[in-house]
């Protein structure tokens, strides 16, 4: 908790450019607040950091991934675009992630990666709407199995 209220002061610093004592003192109710809350709120899950902390090289490999989807589906959103053959579909995907905290960092993932957008876990489903060229099978299982795969070294099924 210390260091993520050092982290958040520090950003707090860096964003308002001031030093006086009102700014200060907003900053630092701010930031107590803000740990408090998340101290209350997320008392019973992993924290985030610590996690992805126990595994650097699997966090790394998984965001060297994110980067390669996010470049292939790029190029993919932009042909579909210019070539205007794209079609929207809303898909529900079985999912194997249990973690809560590895599903929300799957599911930012996957909205990160043009073309798709994440909506909601329900279950075991998640809810992604997915652009694709009409009448065509989209790519959406390969990227959500090789993204959930990594993130499963991450969070393994067994936490919570």
């Amino acid at each position: 908790m210390p260091a993520t209220f050092l982290s958040l002061i520090a950003i707090w610093l860096l964003l308002t450019r001031r030093l006086d004592a009102p700014a200060l003192v907003v900053g630092v109710l701010v930031v107590g607040f803000v740990c408090l809350a998340q101290r209350i709120l997320f008392r019973s899950h992993d924290r985030l950091v610590s996690t992805l902390l126990r595994h650097p090289l699997r966090s790394l490999r998984y965001l060297g991934i994110l980067a390669w989807r996010f470049l292939i589906s790029t190029g993919y959103t932009i042909r579909l675009i210019l070539l205007g053959d794209e079609e929207g579909r809303i898909v529900a995907l079985p999912l194997r992630l249990r973690h809560p905290i590895g599903q929300l960092l799957l599911l930012n993932s996957i909205t990160l990666t043009p073309s798709t957008i994440s909506l909601l876990v329900e279950g075991d489903l998640l809810y992604i709407h997915w652009l694709r060229a009409r009448d065509s099978q989209g790519d959406w299982e390969t990227i959500k199995e090789t993204l959930e795969k990594e993130m499963l070294t991450i969070f393994p099924s067994g936490e919570s």
